[in-house]
């Protein structure tokens, strides 16, 4: 049947007789109605087999293993086993049910326990059990009606102490009940005043002669006399306690007549002699001894070796920690590791709590400088600065250079350590900050002091900027996080600079601060918040800048040792410093191609000679001073500095790659050319053959498949049943171990089933809570709403009350 689902669905039903024209006129008398066409029942079965033939994924259906007949239409293949929307909506409904009736009985069932004789018991019949009871029944009955008229029972089955009998009536004479209101013990009569321990009393206190024993109390009786005895202990009591009071009362009345009594009897002071001398030195000695220390017990002095073992084990920890900073892991207090995306503000160490008790005296956060530093204070030939007036801390560098303009360079230092003393955090609240801002002021300075002119003094400048950095590497140890804040604001403040004017953007502060912060923090780390952004500026100076004069090759050398310096430990390769070592070689050698540049008044002169006394150092003054394209002398250094940084990049790093010949390839090139113009240069010889010998140990491997060895693939011989069944599912002959195994996969499959059903039935009622919580959640927001919503109702009424009082008042005005 071709065309659209719906053109087949029309045409079903209407072949089945459900659709077209009901007024079509019939020959009726050649047609006869039958009632069973227009059946509900019969109509009802038709439309669900359509439906069940249009809707193919709300019928489970299995393949027909009991049909053998190959030549069967399609439709016999599978039959019909299950309808599972129906299945599913069939279990939601019946867990439904499951659900509320348990909700219902939560918190209301009670602890009512059948203990019916009989009723656990699984042996009995419910007529052996009826039977049992009606006997136990009758026997109780027996039981009760004997002991009414036992007259030896211990309880008075006849009347209660007040005269009631067991059937409601009470016993009077003369129209007044007998109750326990006589007093028999006045007219006792011959009895002794002592009662026998062999009789007992009643309640009246007569007792009862020789007549019979005694009688048991009921329990009535014992808590009357229980409650008599509580309130006349009580009554005692309040008597004992009255009394104490009358008297402690007679006693305040008294007291004025006593004291004026004692008065007179007092002596009068002495006067206050002054204390001798013996007396103050005594006190003296006994404040200080008091405020001595009190002796501790020492620790146990260790010996050589497990010194030297904790000094082994201390180093092991600290490379370890450092290798895995190096990696890129950082462990947290918890035993954690965290990557690099995982550094968040917990990052820095301590905490506000923490600052609160580092704050208090003798903190960790004090300043202790050693002793070389205390000594430069008290120089002979400077005044001494303990007696100069207290220094305030500066809160900016401008404020620290109006506070150094006094003094001299060498000064400086000396100044700055008095403040930090001064300031130290366990001597005023607040001082912690103040020195957090003093470190980075102290990085500040020397980045000033360092970007002047200083080549006419450098004798006496080098100590003081030694001292300054000797300094601000002790700060650092305290108060890291604002010299790493600080740092991140230069290294923004440098790029600025050189994006917007290039070389002319940099100083030598600049450069000073690259050396610092290889100095101060770990460069090694895989990513660290200060060294990885200075590397990453020096790596974009060394690429971008434009080698056109000696000044800004020397400039390119000194930052290239200082990257050679940052990856000593963890030796990564840098790019761009192996750009500036082709770039500045080929310039400087003559090697260059780049016309752009002038390559020929920067080259060396062709008859240059190199000796092996030539200095490879270069001054930090010299970088950014003119000077002549034509000094061979500056250009010989900065050729030599620059071969120096390569062998040690060629040795300590780039030998262990495995892009070795890839990446020394350019240089090889230059080397050798630099070998024919410059005979006398030996480094560059040295290089070139080292470069060869490490060249022969990098075996490069081309890549290829893995070589697995080929699988032989198993071969089985068919089994074959002689005497085959299909109804039959094991050929075991042993019947026991067959019907163990048959109830085994029964229970396993039972266990299954049963696991399902727990799954679908914790499923369901997790969802029920869902939607019951979201259903409060709906109702408590649409009640705050509503509330909400009356408020400002509430409220914009009495607005616009307001609002024409106010006008109208105003117009009466």
């Amino acid at each position: 049947m071709a065309g659209s689902q719906l053109k087949k669905l029309k045409a079903t039903l209407k072949e089945h007789g459900l659709t077209g024209q009901a007024n079509v006129k019939k020959n009726l008398k050649n047609t006869k109605r039958k009632a069973r066409d227009y059946d509900r029942e019969e109509k009802n079965k038709v439309i669900s087999k359509i439906r069940e033939q249009f809707n193919p994924f709300e019928v489970k259906t299995a393949k027909n293993k009991r049909d053998i007949d190959t030549r069967a239409s399609a439709s016999k293949d599978r039959v019909a086993v299950g309808k599972p929307g129906i299945s599913k909506q069939i279990g939601e409904q019946q867990r439904l049910q499951a659900y509320e009736a348990r909700k219902l009985l939560k918190n209301r069932r009670g602890g009512v326990v059948d203990r019916r004789f009989g009723e656990r018991d699984k042996n009995m019949t419910e007529e052996e059990k009826m039977l049992e009871r009606f006997t136990r029944e009758r026997q109780s009955q027996s039981k009760n009606k004997k002991s009414l008229y036992n007259l030896e029972d211990d309880e008075d089955v006849y009347g209660d102490d007040n005269g009631a009998d067991n059937f409601g009536m009470t016993l009077t004479h003369g129209g007044v009940a007998l109750a326990a209101d006589d007093e028999f013990d006045d007219a006792a009569d011959g009895f002794s005043g002592k009662r026998s321990a062999t009789y007992g009393d009643d309640e009246d206190g007569s007792a009862l002669g020789n007549s019979g024993p005694a009688r048991k109390k009921t329990k009535a009786e014992v808590m009357k006399e229980v409650i008599a005895k509580s309130k006349f202990y009580k009554q005692e009591r309040q008597k004992t306690q009255a009394a104490l009071e009358d008297k402690i009362d007679d006693l305040d009345e008294d007291f004025d007549d006593i004291m004026s009594a004692l008065m007179p009897t007092q002596t009068k002071p002495k006067a206050i002699q002054p204390k001798s001398d013996v007396d103050i030195s005594y006190d003296t000695k006994f404040r200080e001894l008091n405020a001595d220390q009190r002796a501790v017990p020492a620790d146990r002095t260790k010996t050589e070796e497990e010194l030297k073992k904790e000094a082994d084990e201390k180093k092991q920890k600290l490379e370890q920690q450092r290798l895995d900073r190096m990696k890129g892991m950082v462990e947290d207090e918890e035993g954690e590791e965290r990557g690099v995306e995982d550094l968040d503000d917990g990052f820095w160490s301590g905490n506000d709590e923490e600052d609160e008790e580092e704050r208090m005296a003798d903190s960790d956060d004090d300043i202790k400088f050693d002793q070389d530093d205390e000594g430069a204070d008290s120089d002979s030939g400077r005044r001494p600065f303990a007696k100069i007036a207290a220094i305030p801390c500066p809160a900016t560098h401008d404020e620290l250079l109006s506070i150094l303009e006094k003094y001299s360079l060498g000064d400086h230092p000396k100044v700055i350590r008095k403040i930090v003393k001064t300031y130290q955090p366990k001597l005023a609240e607040g001082n912690k900050e103040k020195l957090g801002k003093l470190t980075a002021i102290v990085l500040r300075h020397i980045m000033f002091i360092t970007s002047q002119d200083y080549e006419s003094f450098i004798g006496d400048f080098e100590p003081v900027i030694n001292a300054l950095i000797s300094l601000l590497k002790t700060l650092s140890e305290k108060y890291n996080r604002d010299l790493s804040e600080e740092c991140r604001t230069i290294i923004t403040e440098i790029q600025d600079r050189f994006r917007k004017h290039h070389y002319a953007g940099l100083q030598l502060g600049d450069v000073v601060f690259f050396i610092i912060v290889g100095t101060i923090f770990s460069t090694s780390d895989l990513y660290h918040l200060v060294a990885t952004p200075s590397i990453l500026l020096m790596a974009e100076i060394l690429e971008q800048l434009r080698y056109n004069t000696t000044q800004k090759i020397a400039l390119g050398a000194v930052l290239a040792q200082i990257c050679l310096k940052y990856q000593r430990l963890s030796k990564r390769y840098i790019p761009e410093m192996l750009y500036f070592f082709e770039k500045a070689l080929s310039i400087l050698l003559g090697s260059s191609s780049d016309k752009a540049t002038d390559a020929n008044d920067l080259a060396l002169a062709k008859n240059t000679k190199f000796e092996k006394d030539d200095s490879a150092v270069l001054k930090l003054h010299q970088l950014f001073n003119k000077r002549d394209s034509k000094d061979e002398e500056f250009k010989k250094t900065v050729t030599l500095n620059i071969l120096t940084s390569l062998d040690i990049a060629i040795s300590s790093t780039w030998k262990d790659l495995s892009a070795f010949p890839e990446i020394s390839s350019p240089i090889e090139i230059i080397l050798l050319e630099s070998t024919k113009q410059f005979p006398t240069l030996s480094r560059a010889t040295e290089l070139y053959d080292k470069i060869a010998r490490l060249s022969k140990f990098i075996d490069h491997t081309p890549l290829s498949l893995q070589n697995h060895k080929p699988l032989a693939i198993p071969s089985h011989a068919p089994k074959f049943e002689e005497n085959f069944n299909p109804d039959k599912k094991s050929y075991d002959p042993d019947v026991t171990r067959n019907e163990i195994n048959k109830m085994k996969a029964q229970i396993k499959k039972e266990r299954k089933f049963t696991m399902k059903e727990l799954r679908k039935d914790t499923r369901f009622e997790a969802r029920q809570r869902i939607d019951e919580k979201k259903k409060e959640a709906a109702e408590y927001h649409s009640k705050m709403a509503h509330i909400y919503n009356t408020i400002s109702t509430e409220e914009g009424a009495e607005k616009n009350k307001y609002e024409r009082e106010k006008k109208l008042r105003s117009s009466k005005k």
